[in-house]
């Protein structure tokens, strides 16, 4: 079964970005999904009119990992609130990495969390 934490990094300018992982949605899928190990993990960019507006918020994103290791498909599955927080979320899982593996692996689930201090 894979490993399931709470990872929260202090950007600069005082915002926060934490990475949930989300369980898969049933017990085969956990069976069948290997765990990936990360190579590259960047924490997405804190959207600008958001944080004028004072905005926090996350988004759920799917993805497969193909066997060399980069994320394939990366879709917002949900967002709140709706349309704020995509863009960035999808920018920085797009340019994840993990550490190669002998075939793709579908059905990986990451919630992005959007807070400021």
């Amino acid at each position: 079964m894979a490993r399931h934490s709470k990872i929260i990094t202090t950007i600069a300018t005082g915002m926060m970005f934490a990475l949930a992982p989300t369980l898969p949605t049933s017990i085969a899928a956990a069976q069948d999904q290997a765990e990936r190990t990360p190579t590259h993990v960047e924490a997405p960019r804190y959207p600008r009119g958001a944080e004028r507006r004072h905005i926090e918020g996350s988004v759920t994103i799917t993805y497969s990992i193909s066997a060399d290791g980069a994320v394939l498909d990366a879709a917002v599955t949900a967002a709140d609130p709706e349309g704020v927080f995509d863009r960035a979320g999808l920018a920085a899982v797009n340019n994840w990495t993990f550490e190669p593996h002998s075939e793709q692996t579908d059905g990986h689930v990451q919630q992005l969390q959007f807070a400021l201090d």
